[in-house]
């Protein structure tokens, strides 16, 4: 068998990764949680990023906050990894495969036009082992019929078109930090948008529907939610990858 060639751990990782274990606790139970945070927004220029316990995940929050359900249709690229048309399952949507673009091995564009009816509600791009799809064609399609770009960037941090970081061309995007990946943290995803609405319904979503009101406190829960956070000491060693991008 010809394994993953795993992560590249250096010292970095394990100062850190020992912090969190040894010091984030109680009133810093979240601080490399908010370091990852802000690092991700500063460097995609977003308005926010919300650490996740998985990219799985990550999808199911962002389509459930975007309303997507039972009678609509996400189009998915036909080779991908199972997961981007189980989030779509998840909500009750259907999953609608377009074909792949044998130039890029993503998924191709005039498919999706081809795909689009009625009940198409979003378009989930998937940048494959990091290789971007032909994202100033998916754009001026999804502006075209009104309907969500989400991008499933799991392997693909970092990677650009045309100059720009995927992960910025629609409305939000997943990144996975899984064993294979190039940072990782274990197992964990991020989200990124700088749509304010979204980002309100996710966070809520993935905290187990607590709500924002102060008065009534941190264990008040105001709909049902899920259990999609990250620990501080996967935090940790993602933070430590992440100020290692370029290098890796």
């Amino acid at each position: 068998m010809i394994l993953t060639a795993g992560p590249s751990i250096t010292k970095l990782e394990k100062k850190y990764v020992a912090d969190a274990v040894s010091n984030g606790w109680n009133n810093n139970w979240n601080n490399y949680l908010v370091k990852l945070e802000n690092s991700f927004k500063k460097y995609f220029k977003v308005k926010y990023a919300i650490p996740t316990s998985s990219c799985t995940g990550a999808m199911h929050l962002i389509l459930k906050s975007l309303d997507i359900k039972k009678g609509d249709e996400v189009i998915v690229p036909d080779t991908t990894w199972v997961a981007t048309a189980s989030a779509v399952k998840y909500v009750g949507a259907k999953p609608v495969f377009a074909d792949i673009d044998p130039e890029t091995w993503t998924i191709c564009p005039k498919s999706i036009e081809k795909k689009i009816n009625k009940k198409t509600k979003a378009i989930m791009v998937v940048h494959l082992y990091g290789h971007p799809s032909k994202m100033d064609e998916i754009v001026k399609i999804s502006k075209k019929y009104k309907i969500y770009l989400i991008e499933d960037a799991a392997p693909a941090v970092g990677a650009k078109f045309n100059n720009k970081l995927v992960g910025t061309f629609g409305i939000a995007a997943a990144f996975s930090f899984q064993g294979a990946k190039l940072v990782v943290s274990g197992e964990g995803g991020m989200i990124i948008t700088s749509n304010d609405y979204l980002n309100k319904k996710i966070k809520q979503l993935a905290a187990h529907g607590r709500g924002n009101n102060k008065k009534k406190g941190t264990f008040w829960i105001e709909k049902i939610g899920y259990k999609y956070s990250m620990s501080n000491i996967q935090a940790a060693l993602c933070l430590a990858q992440f100020e290692r991008l370029d290098e890796l």
